[in-house]
């Protein structure tokens, strides 16, 4: 009976991890970028410049619902791709930002970093603007940028916006105990 339950735990075991590897896949392998040929990959290089803008393309095929419908699934791809690069870019301002900072001040900001990095990424994708739209035989391209300048603007507005808030509570913390 003991041999029958430890295989009946073993298995159970073994479909929990069975069933759990794909969350596991998509988290620890990004998000692919689509295939883009050649030829559009240098109209693309036309449009951006990869030192001052940020960028993402996407694809949709043409399916029944026609080329308006797959311009809009291309574009909200080239979009989400955008997401993660701009995570990634905020991300690395947000700790510029730190380098230089006490351990103290460290450890009020770390717990919303996340948050900030978030909300100044929607914040960026708001700004952000199709540069181009392109159709091949069965696929529809979209290519989606926002200049770099702008998500340093905004990273600073946000980051410099938390720091204020935070100031002004501890403060008014401060002089309620002055007061009292």
């Amino acid at each position: 009976m003991k041999k029958f339950f430890g295989f009946l735990y073993l298995c159970l075991i073994f479909l929990t991890g069975c069933t759990s590897i794909n969350n596991f896949i998509d988290e620890a392998i990004p998000s692919r970028a689509p295939a883009i040929p050649v030829a559009l990959q240098e109209q693309i290089a036309g449009k951006v410049n990869p030192e001052n803008e940020l960028f993402a393309v996407g694809s949709a095929t043409l399916d029944k619902s026609g080329g308006l419908i797959a311009q809009a699934k291309a574009t909200q791809n080239a979009r989400n791709l955008l997401k993660e690069k701009l995570k990634k870019e905020v991300k690395i301002n947000f700790d510029t930002f730190l380098l230089n900072t006490d351990t103290y001040t460290k450890g009020i900001i770390s717990p919303v970093m996340t948050d900030l990095i978030n909300y100044t990424v929607e914040l960026a994708l708001k700004n952000a603007n199709q540069t181009g739209q392109w159709e091949g035989e069965n696929s529809v391209y979209s290519l989606v940028s926002i200049d770099r300048n702008k998500v340093l603007e905004l990273s600073k507005q946000v980051f410099s916006g938390y720091i204020g808030d935070i100031s002004g509570k501890l403060n008014s913390i401060k002089d309620k105990i002055i007061e009292s």
